[in-house]
């Protein structure tokens, strides 16, 4: 090859591994988002839950795991179900690729029934 064609082929090479890698960024930062999702909702739906140790836990976990930035992490707790939502921004490597990930779980809250009434 040529130092021109060198010079125009490089960069373009350079681009197209780093948006490799960026998608790479932003898988893992989506795995770590559901990964929190579900850590909230298994803390909220146990039948002495809150909504308010779903959200520890997710932070928590969140904290321990890093990867996102611009976190929000919403938890809902109803009497008969428990929704969690968590947002926030992948690492960002290639310029002007800001991506965000969403996870949202839902399960019922846990409840004993006797064994009279099943």
């Amino acid at each position: 090859m040529t130092t021109s064609q060198v010079a125009i082929v490089f960069p373009a090479l350079l681009f197209f591994i780093m948006l490799i890698v960026q998608y790479g960024l932003w898988y893992h930062a989506k795995q770590v988002a559901d990964t929190a999702a579900a850590e909230a909702l298994d803390a909220a739906q146990t039948p002495s839950g809150t909504a308010d140790d779903g959200e520890r836990a997710a932070m928590e976990f969140l904290r321990s795991s890093g990867n996102l930035g611009d976190l929000r992490v919403i938890v809902d707790r109803e009497t008969d179900a428990v929704t969690v939502e968590i947002s926030g921004a992948a690492p960002q490597l290639v310029p002007g690729f800001a991506w965000q990930v969403r996870s949202t779980a839902t399960a019922p809250v846990e409840r004993f029934i006797p064994e009279v009434d099943r």
